[in-house]
């Protein structure tokens, strides 16, 4: 199967996880070409990617959503399905999907390929009804099927008006083998010997709710000695060190800066106790499966899918977004019984290999391109 991966439409360019599920795919004997902006996550992505035979190209307009540059895409798109013979494409929001659709309804071509749309957010804010209305159409029109990141925002997506018959939730996952070995050789410098190290890796930007983090951080501070990291980088950084040095845990709490893997992975693995997340919004991320495949148990507020990786006792604590207090308590009471805290990570680990492994999404995703290619007559 010749399969068209489109990397992030988020100005992120060629990422790490797409790198990885694109070098899945091709490990399964599928023909895998990669699309993605000029830019790499990770530098080295696209070494990666030649050095396991996949064909990367790279696409200036990829991640724009002006009409001008979505036209344009899809000319470089059109490019790719005349020299090579595509059964699928598969892109990664629904500016990509107008794109190939675009290409491919446009195109000589006789073998039109299917078009498999992932999702892995729900627009919010002031533009909600405008970026719902032409999100959805494009989706509806564009796609054979569409793969919500979770439950949730499949719910969010059928709710605001996409076919129910062409949502099926695909869960991100981890490559657990390549986790491990970083956890083991990836090694990181950063000194944080002092007390228990709690740490929290998101973008910081306000919907990640590091205020509320910090608040907790405080109410800990009072009981116990820690460490609490702010990993990640954006344009909150001097506002959250402001309102640490007003709450009077700045010498707590270390802003590492942004950590890309696969140092992410030792960190995780080998500097921290706890993990954290008290993010206002979410659909599925990756950064709570990192936590659970490090064998770490994990605080998080319960918003959107996070619910369908994180059992309540299990293998973490649900807590109400904007409620420090409950942050707080819950990441106590990890402190205070370490054993009850070593047997939550290490049910987020099972977890981890039952559900959320990328052998188990590259076999989903193989059945859903061949209902696909079914779909079309192929």
């Amino acid at each position: 199967m010749k399969i068209l991966m489109m990397a992030s439409s988020s100005g992120v360019g060629l990422t790490y996880h797409l790198t990885r599920l694109s070098i899945a795919l091709k490990q399964m004997g599928n023909d895998i070409i990669v699309l993605s902006g000029p830019n790499e996550q990770v530098s080295g992505l696209s070494m990666e990617l030649k050095k396991n035979g996949i064909k990367h190209f790279v696409s200036k307009y990829i991640d724009h959503a002006d009409f001008a540059s979505l036209f344009n895409c899809g000319k470089d798109i059109s490019r790719i399905l005349k020299k090579y013979d595509i059964d699928i494409i598969h892109a990664n929001s629904s500016t990509h999907a107008f794109s190939a659709y675009f290409a491919v309804h446009s195109s000589t071509v006789i073998n039109k390929p299917a078009i498999i749309t992932s999702v892995h957010s729900v627009p919010r804010g002031a533009l909600k009804i405008p970026k719902w209305i032409s999100m959805i159409s494009i989706l509806n029109i564009a796609s054979s099927i569409v793969l919500p990141v979770s439950n949730y925002t499949k719910k969010q997506f059928i709710k605001h008006g996409l076919i129910p018959q062409k949502a099926v939730t695909m869960y991100n996952a981890i490559e657990l083998d390549v986790f491990d070995e970083a956890a083991k050789k990836a090694e990181l410098s950063l000194d944080v010997s002092v007390g228990t190290v709690v740490t929290y890796a998101a973008n910081l930007i306000p919907i990640k709710g590091h205020e509320y983090f910090l608040m907790a951080a405080a109410r800990v501070l009072k009981k116990h000695r820690a460490k609490f990291l702010i990993v990640g980088d954006g344009p909150r950084k001097k506002y959250l060190q402001k309102i640490a040095y007003k709450l009077g845990i700045l010498n707590d709490v270390l802003f590492t800066g942004r950590i890309n893997w696969p140092y992410i992975y030792y960190l995780l693995s080998n500097k921290t106790d706890i993990c954290v997340s008290s993010s206002l919004s979410e659909n599925f991320p990756f950064y709570i499966l990192e936590c659970m495949a490090a064998r770490k148990p994990i605080v998080t507020t319960n918003v959107g899918g996070i619910s369908e990786a994180v059992i309540n006792g299990i293998n973490g604590y649900l807590v109400p977004p904007k409620d420090p207090l409950s942050l707080s308590e819950a990441i106590l009471q990890l402190i205070k019984k370490p054993e009850k805290a070593t047997e939550i990570g290490l049910n987020g680990r099972r977890i981890v290999e039952r559900n959320f492994t990328m052998k188990k999404l590259t076999n989903k995703l193989k059945n859903v391109y061949e209902y696909a290619l079914g779909s079309k007559g192929i």
